[in-house]
């Protein structure tokens, strides 16, 4: 006889660590889903795209779409590249990542316009100076614009 016993004691160790292992993984794992039940529903990126998906049954299926914020335009991807303050970057991008696949344009000059006013409403006649109408507020800063003229 073997001294390490027989085959069925050295299949039953096996099985017996196998069991026991993936026991361990499975209670790491429910322990892991427990701890987080509110983080598929709470990240950022999520939230942004529940706040701008609103604008989705406004604009048309495909085509461009302009983009405004509380910053001007071209200063979103100045202070980006100087490190200042990436967040209104982050918000265009989220955007455009959202209302996929129409292009979001970080311009006035379309016909319609996405408001983000993530830091408060725009600058007095920023909305004037761009011919910018509001079409639907959908609140926390959110706005859909069609644009009546070119300035």
């Amino acid at each position: 006889m073997d001294k390490s016993g027989s085959p069925y004691r050295r299949k039953a160790g096996l099985l017996i660590l196998v069991v026991l292992t993936g026991y361990a993984v499975l209670n790491l794992l429910w322990q892991g889903v427990r701890s987080y039940p509110d983080l598929p529903g709470t990240d950022p990126v999520t939230i942004h795209e529940a706040r701008i998906a609103q604008l989705l049954p406004l604009l048309p299926a495909s085509g461009a779409v302009g983009y405004v914020t509380t910053v001007e335009n071209d200063r979103i991807f100045a202070a980006e590249k100087a490190f200042q303050n990436v967040e209104f970057l982050a918000q265009y991008v989220l955007t455009q990542y959202t209302l996929a696949p129409r292009i979001v344009r970080n311009s006035p000059d379309l016909p319609l316009v996405v408001g983000n006013f993530i830091d408060g409403p725009p600058a007095p006649g920023f909305l004037e100076k761009n011919g910018l109408v509001p079409l639907k507020d959908f609140g926390d800063g959110l706005v859909l614009y069609r644009r009546e003229r070119k300035p």
